[in-house]
């Protein structure tokens, strides 16, 4: 039994001796990639109202160093058939993203003349005095909303009396364009 025994251990070694060479000999193939670190910025829509500075008295553009834009409200004299040359504008910031553009016209000279608008904007069905610009645009653009005010001709002392310190206000709105299908999808979530 001895001898049994002895062959049964030897049995048990040279198993175990080849186990442990094969487990021994296998290897994994692995390798480790250096991380990637994804940093994000925050997107922005920003725009600007402004608009040229015009001569008081005649209603036109000033040139040279005195016709920087403002933002601030100009007091214009109204004479009958004067062209008043009021033209605002947006400006989309230069690290903004592309977006739809909206303005409220808030129009105090109501019959006592007419705006000239740029051909790209159109009045919102069912929203008076809102328009929407036809197309979205990208950062760095600038948009004319309206280009002059015509003073009706027939007006005369006693009905220009009426327009007195009446005013033209403006309020650009802008929201991003992506995640929206239609400027009337964009403009649903504008409106105030």
């Amino acid at each position: 039994m001895k001898k049994a025994k002895s062959v049964v251990l030897l049995l048990l070694c040279a198993v175990l001796l080849v186990s442990a060479s094969v487990a021994g000999t296998l290897a994994y193939l692995k390798v480790t990639t250096d991380p990637v670190t994804n940093t994000f910025t925050v997107g922005n829509v920003s725009i600007t109202l402004t608009e040229a500075k015009l001569d008081v008295q005649t209603g036109e553009k000033l040139t040279g160093a005195a016709a920087a834009d403002v933002t601030e409200m100009q007091d214009i004299e109204l004479v009958p058939g004067r062209t008043i040359h009021k033209n605002p504008k947006i400006t989309v910031g230069a690290t903004s993203e592309d977006c739809y553009l909206f303005v409220k016209v808030e129009n105090g000279l109501e019959g006592a003349g007419e705006l000239i608008w740029d051909a790209n904007w159109a009045e919102i069905s069912g929203a008076d005095g809102y328009y929407q610009y036809a197309t979205k645009v990208s950062k760095n653009a600038v948009i004319d909303v309206f280009t002059a005010f015509e003073c009706d001709e027939t007006l005369d002392n006693t009905t220009i009396a009426a327009f007195e310190d009446k005013q033209i206000v403006i309020t650009a709105y802008a929201i991003q364009a992506e995640g929206f299908d239609t400027i009337a999808d964009a403009w649903a979530e504008v409106q105030p």
